[in-house]
């Protein structure tokens, strides 16, 4: 019966002829590749936040609000 050949396989005969020290740096560079792709983005807390520059200035996400209900009630 023929096997399977693995992916890991197939590299690890083709690696094998590889000075240790590049063998290592492979590793590194993997386990930084994997790193990557484990991060997970957390979520800010105010769901306004990413967009407190869009108005321009510094102000939060409350104070813009404020603003805006003031501008409304002047011109009622």
């Amino acid at each position: 019966m023929i096997g399977t050949l693995k992916a890991s396989d197939v590299y690890m005969d083709i690696l094998e002829t590889l000075p240790n020290e590049d063998k290592i740096d492979l590793i590194s560079k993997l386990v930084k590749s994997m790193k990557k792709a484990v991060v997970v983005k957390k979520k800010p807390k105010d769901i306004f936040a990413g967009f407190s520059n869009d108005w321009g200035g510094d102000m939060t996400t409350e104070d813009y609000a404020d603003m805006l209900r003031n501008e409304n009630i002047e011109m009622s």
